[in-house]
């Protein structure tokens, strides 16, 4: 922390001599000023005090943070998926095609590469990858295309050609088709689209993107600054920290259904249960089990892989339950 000081300007006269007094003077001036905070000389300790500088986002920054919009789709599981029901406080959205040869193949491996370089924190932060083509890649075609890639990246796209048009117009999205003299890949159309990538906090705001081209340490740096950060928002609990599920009172109501509280996904390990606890005033159903008011009832899992779950309280959602091996490995 240094501060300002004024010029100072001696004046040496060969008449006169300078009194110890005056230099005593002169220096306890200079460390008023701040002179010997300042210094190259002062300690390591002093230098350690200092706050560190505030990390600054890199890409287009939207200030204030552009408002998420709505992503309401199918994921590569043909699952009911929602962008802002899902728990992690940081996620990179990224618009493209399986077909596309060029930008897409580049940033889904930097997705890949993001993964490795964020080490265990990769969970807090959810890959998206929105198809552009929904009527030529339904969920099976994009989860194939994504096994490819190393860490977890979740293909979203549409039962119907057109369900995503209003996504595509709300996000900004350009996907201009240009029809191709001769076949590429057995595609005889190609996609001129945006290529950016989009960082998305907390489910709700984009505080900035990425254009195409952005290196991997870039938004590795910018998100490990904000994983770091305090204020970031709720984490992703860890595997096998969720044990209790409760249905609040109210949520028959179509308001609740709405706006649901109930976690859209769950992680837990082999051999680990869930107790489900129902504190509605109506009979539910979260999967096969049947809760009473009042209820409640502990599901085991003996076996790793995804489980989706239906609830009577989340009508047009659903539950995933990542269940991973003993050792916490992702699957």
């Amino acid at each position: 922390m240094s501060a300002s000081t004024e010029k100072m300007t001696t004046r040496w006269e060969s008449s006169k001599v300078l009194k110890v007094g005056g230099l005593l003077l002169v220096f306890a001036g200079l460390v008023g000023l701040g002179w010997a905070r300042s210094a190259p000389w002062r300690s390591a300790a002093t230098q350690a005090d200092s706050p560190a500088p505030e990390h600054q986002l890199r890409g287009i920054h939207f200030s204030p943070p552009r408002a998420a919009p709505a992503l309401v789709a199918v994921d590569d599981s043909a699952k009911p998926f929602s962008l802002a029901r899902q728990p992690h406080p940081l996620a990179m959205v990224f618009f493209g095609y399986v077909g596309c040869t060029d930008v897409c193949p580049t940033n889904l491996k930097k997705f890949e590469k993001i993964q490795q370089i964020l080490g265990p924190e990769a969970d807090q932060v959810q890959f998206v990858f929105v198809t552009i083509d929904p009527a030529s890649e339904p969920p099976a075609k994009m989860k194939e295309y994504l096994s490819y890639y190393k860490g977890e990246i979740i293909g979203v796209t549409s039962e119907t050609p057109d369900g995503l048009d209003e996504a595509y117009e709300s996000w900004k999205i350009v996907r201009n088709r240009v029809e191709l003299e001769k076949p590429v890949n057995g595609l005889t159309y190609k996609y001129d689209h945006t290529g950016q990538i989009f960082l998305v906090q907390n489910g709700d705001k984009i505080p900035v993107s990425y254009p195409y081209g952005t290196s991997t340490e870039t938004m590795a740096e910018d998100l490990q600054a904000l994983l770091a950060d305090p204020a970031l928002g709720t984490r992703l609990p860890e595997i096998g920290e969720v044990k209790d599920v409760s249905i609040p009172a109210g949520s028959y109501r179509r308001a609740a259904q709405m706006k649901p509280t109930l976690p859209a996904y769950i992680r837990v390990k082999v051999g680990e249960g869930i107790r489900w606890t129902n504190n509605d005033y109506m009979y539910h159903f979260v999967g096969d089990i049947s809760l009473a008011p009042g209820a409640s009832a502990t599901q085991v899992f003996d076996k790793a892989g995804d489980l989706y779950l239906g609830c009577t309280a989340l009508p047009d959602e659903v539950i995933r339950i990542s269940v991973q091996e003993d050792g916490g490995d992702a699957i």
